[in-house]
């Protein structure tokens, strides 16, 4: 009984302390009906969770942009004219309603949180690149480079690059807004979305439609940093294209309409990874089960093991239960309403070893348990 005892306290501590380094990619679904967040494995774009982020509550538009900024994730909503923000667990913390309208990508730059702005509702500039402090105040605002611009990226060495709509190229231009010139001229391309650095510092860019000048067609373009040229191209046969990022093991993932897909960087095969209205995709660390944390039980857990439901009991007021797999995954997150008691119902979990993390208003706990 000691051995096993042992043996339970040694799988928690490997396991939280494995998936404290883990990071992800998040994926946005901007399908009617399934408006969320997907977390996928950042080593090749597999799907951790397919319901991260649930947005349903948010009522949102068509979702598009998103970014981690430090503790929190921003999502940008292009039609609600609106940026839903998260923390890293998934929970709602709140919106950013005014000054803004038709809304396409975010990142962080320069320590600052920059937003693409293309329409002049509700009291918004047009054609302008929106900027918050971390902390979601609002800063100002820079005129876009060009007309209905769709994404902004930051080399974290004075310049930024911007995408937009038409044959606008990409743009370059300073922290302060000021133009610094073009990386691709306009006329190359016609409607660049979402673009996203490789691992060698050269651009993926995703390009929504075929240029019948140029003959440069919709699809998955490697340009060079350095001065512009294209490297690479990967053709689709479907959809047209939206986000797009480089997985940790190489392979550049794309978004369409459709699906997500996956191509082989060495063979140029392309895989669809999984179905639905996707948009764009960012990298983020997500600490789900860090042990440093854990504070002591302030609450008792009963019966264990269980089959049909566990009872949570503590003098704290609960507010939100979350139920790991023993490998990491985000199987259930519950909001408790401030309860002392909760009843929590696992009769639809698979048998096996499952981590327990409850939180009250200043406290956090974890405990495993065996579903039978």
């Amino acid at each position: 009984m000691r051995l096993k005892s042992t043996f339970f306290k040694m799988l928690f501590l490997l396991t939280g302390i494995f998936i404290t380094a883990q990071n992800s990619i998040l994926l946005v679904s901007s399908a009617t009906g399934a408006k969320k967040i997907l977390r996928l494995n950042s080593s090749d774009g597999s799907v951790i969770n397919a319901n991260f982020i649930d947005m349903t509550a948010q009522n949102p538009g068509t979702v598009k942009g998103i970014a981690q900024v430090n503790d929190r994730i921003w999502v940008t909503d292009q039609t609600g004219d609106k940026i839903y923000i998260y923390d890293l667990s998934g929970a709602y913390v709140s919106t950013i309603s005014s000054g803004l309208d038709n809304l396409r990508g975010i990142n962080v730059v320069n320590n600052e949180v920059w937003v693409t702005n293309a329409g002049s509702a509700n009291g918004a500039t047009a054609n302008s690149i929106v900027r918050f402090s971390m902390t979601g105040t609002l800063l100002g605002t820079y005129p876009a480079p060009n007309t209905s611009i769709f994404d902004v990226l930051d080399n974290n060495n004075g310049t930024v690059y911007v995408s937009g709509l038409d044959t606008n190229g990409i743009q370059k231009i300073n922290y302060s807004g000021v133009s610094q010139g073009n990386l691709v001229p306009s006329g190359v391309f016609q409607n660049l979305q979402q673009i996203n650095f490789t691992s060698n510092g050269n651009i993926i860019a995703a390009v929504f439609q075929n240029n019948s000048t140029s003959g440069n067609n919709a699809g998955v373009y490697v340009i060079s940093s350095a001065n512009g040229s294209i490297l690479n191209y990967y053709p689709v046969s479907s959809g047209n294209l939206r986000g797009v990022i480089q997985a940790d093991n190489g392979n550049i993932l794309y978004t369409t309409g459709s699906a997500l897909f996956s191509i082989n960087t060495a063979t140029g095969v392309q895989t669809q990874l999984v179905t639905g209205q996707f948009q764009y995709l960012t990298k983020a660390t997500l600490p789900n089960l860090s042990v440093n944390d854990v504070q002591k039980d302030f609450a008792k857990i009963f019966p264990n093991p269980a089959t049909d439901f566990i009872m949570i009991q503590s003098d704290n007021l609960l507010q939100q239960i979350h139920i790991f797999a023993s490998d990491g995954r985000l199987v259930r997150k519950q909001a408790v309403n401030n309860e002392t008691k909760y009843r929590l119902n696992i009769s639809d979990l698979s048998t096996g070893n499952y981590y327990l993390q409850i939180e009250s208003q200043s406290k956090m706990m974890r405990h495993q348990f065996i579903k039978k």
